[in-house]
């Protein structure tokens, strides 16, 4: 069913914060998939964004040396919601925030630096998403 509005589908919308801290790595060799929150292979390259354990499962071809912390964004409506994305980044881009997005069958993955992590939740709040503690 595709939504009314995305302001809709946002106020139904929520997310958690992941404890971990991320990196964001070029791979020549994934040991073991499973152990990392991402693992992304095309015709350049394997990416793979993991904590600072699972960079010992990994061949390394080049490493961005930044943190990342992870904002799970649970959308209510997937797949149908014209601008749900560019709500968020377009947040986070007036604030001067560089993000990284990647989306899932049912959820949204928005990973910002470790030090505009606070910032980043108050705009999430700010544009009508709930947080809630996160659930295993």
């Amino acid at each position: 069913m595709t939504p009314q509005t995305t302001e809709t589908v946002i106020r139904d919308s929520d997310f958690f914060v992941e404890p971990d801290i991320y990196y964001y790595v070029a791979a020549l060799e994934v040991n073991t998939p499973a152990m990392h929150r991402l693992v992304c292979r095309d015709d350049k390259e394997i990416t793979v964004v993991t904590t600072k354990a699972g960079l010992a499962d990994l061949t390394i071809k080049q490493q961005n040396q930044d943190q990342w912390r992870l904002l799970v964004i649970n959308c209510a409506n997937p797949f149908y919601c014209v601008g749900f994305l560019q709500k968020i980044s377009s947040a986070m881009t007036a604030a001067g925030l560089d993000i990284l997005l990647v989306s899932a069958f049912s959820r949204d993955y928005v990973f910002v630096l470790q030090q505009h992590l606070e910032q980043a939740v108050g705009i999430l709040q700010n544009i009508g998403f709930v947080k809630r503690e996160r659930h295993n």
